[in-house]
């Protein structure tokens, strides 16, 4: 008797336990280490330099916050994937969110000179969670904001698409090329990790973006825009 099993999905999936586990520990380890070092030179003497105490304190601070924002990241991920994360679907206007969305990034969008544009109609409607359609056009917002040059333009576009409503982040920044589209909403997954980890990404916004919308029942992607640039968007069950 011969019994044959195909363990590629097994392995598939340990692996990506391993990376998993590879790139939480990669991600922890510089904060964690600043922290620790930053507080050991304090107990050290350094506490009483006038000076050079305030520039420890602040690093060990502001590391604490990554630590934090990290930690939350993974609990909101977590959630989601075990199905636990609570939804409120309800009619939702796209544009008043789109709106909520550029309101609250104006202050980051003026320090870059970039310039945000809200191009949707009024009567565009979606059926999904309020909270997490703003959490989500927030990230995709701010990403854009972050990675595009000074003086670029950002515009929010939504569309009809039969019974869906697409919504889109386009910018004309550098663009994302063709071989990282695919990983782009993967946990950690960075085109360039220093840059990423320079600005404050955790490198988990995506993930949690893609989720959120499938547990709403929509999808995500990302595409070229001509003559540079990129647009994330996302489909929602119109109302």
């Amino acid at each position: 008797v011969a019994v044959l099993r195909d363990v590629t999905t097994m392995r598939r999936l340990e692996r990506m336990r391993q990376d998993f586990v590879a790139n939480v520990s990669h991600e922890l380890r510089t904060p964690i280490s600043v922290v620790s070092a930053n507080s050991e030179t304090l107990l050290d003497g350094a506490l009483s330099d006038v000076e050079f105490a305030p520039k420890l304190i602040k690093a060990v601070h502001r590391n604490a916050e990554r630590l934090t924002l990290i930690v939350n990241d993974l609990l909101d991920l977590s959630r989601l994937e075990a199905g636990s994360y609570s939804l409120l679907s309800g009619r939702v206007q796209v544009a008043r969110i789109a709106e909520r969305v550029v309101q609250s990034l104006q202050e980051k969008a003026d320090a870059k000179g970039s310039k945000v544009e809200i191009d949707i109609d009024a009567s565009l409607a979606v059926m999904t969670d309020e909270a997490a359609l703003f959490q989500v056009l927030v990230n995709y917002l701010e990403n854009a904001i972050k990675y595009t040059p000074k003086g670029s333009t950002i515009t929010l576009i939504a569309s009809r698409r039969k019974n869906k409503i697409r919504t889109e982040v386009r910018d004309n920044g550098p663009g994302i090329p063709t071989e990282y589209r695919n990983r782009i909403f993967e946990r950690f997954f960075r085109i360039d990790p220093g840059r990423s980890r320079e600005m404050g990404g955790t490198g988990l916004g995506l993930a949690i973006v893609k989720h959120l919308v499938e547990a709403m029942g929509g999808r995500v992607g990302v595409q070229e825009v001509q003559p540079t640039g990129c647009s994330f968007w996302l489909d929602l069950p119109r109302a």
